[in-house]
């Protein structure tokens, strides 16, 4: 097996237990990163190991305990890098009103990206099947995601969008937690016109939700 360069993913900033301060150590990890994400494309979640990724990575598995206490933390920065790009995306949908003025084509550009990130990243969908059981009962209260609700909250407080007739704050915590349930469900889904379908509803049910607080 070798990495995919136009398949390999993009990594932000690293959560990792040493802080790579030299571009070779962040080249490792990234090497690190991308060898995981090829083999979930390839094998069951739960056949991946330090000794597996070392190997296909070409380097000695110290190499990967120098950056990750081990497999699961490996796993998780995967997970929190792909999971953070798409939520980036969102934000930044959400505040260019000029190419999608309306909240509408705002809400669908954002559902479309959410399915495309899960169909080109296939390495994505079994890392959050496996981190939905750790999530909290309640994924509005889920801290990686409450910067989100956040910026929902300060821009329906001020207006925007033409909100009216609720609390911003409870409104914004419950569109997340649709938003997170619905993309669990289309990243399970095994084929693609199943997981399009789930794209499509979630998009219905978030705008008929939205329609009693936004104005077109």
């Amino acid at each position: 097996m070798t990495v995919q360069e136009e398949n390999t993913p993009v990594f932000g900033r690293l959560k990792t237990r040493e802080t790579p301060k030299q571009a070779r150590a962040v080249q490792r990890i990234h090497l690190i990163l991308a060898t995981t994400a090829q083999l979930l494309t390839e094998l069951p979640l739960n056949a991946i190991t330090t000794t597996l990724i070392a190997h296909h990575a070409g380097i000695p598995v110290s190499s990967i305990y120098r950056y990750f206490t081990d497999v699961t933390h490996v796993l998780r920065e995967l997970y929190l890098q792909s999971a953070q790009e798409l939520r980036d995306r969102a934000l930044e949908t959400l505040e260019d009103t000029e190419t999608w003025p309306g909240w509408r084509d705002r809400l669908r550009h954002i559902i479309t990206t959410q399915r495309d990130h899960i169909q080109h990243n296939p390495f994505y969908p079994p890392l959050l099947m496996h981190f939905v059981s750790l999530r909290p009962t309640v994924a509005a209260e889920d801290s990686e995601r409450e910067y989100l609700t956040d910026m929902l909250e300060t821009r329906w407080k001020r207006g925007a969008d033409g909100f009216r007739g609720g609390d911003p704050k409870v409104v914004a915590h419950t569109v997340l937690q649709i938003a997170v349930t619905m993309e669990d469900l289309t990243a399970a889904q095994k084929d693609s016109y199943r997981a399009d379908v789930f794209a499509e509803e979630t998009l219905t049910v978030l705008g008929c939700y939205l329609a009693n607080y936004l104005r077109d």
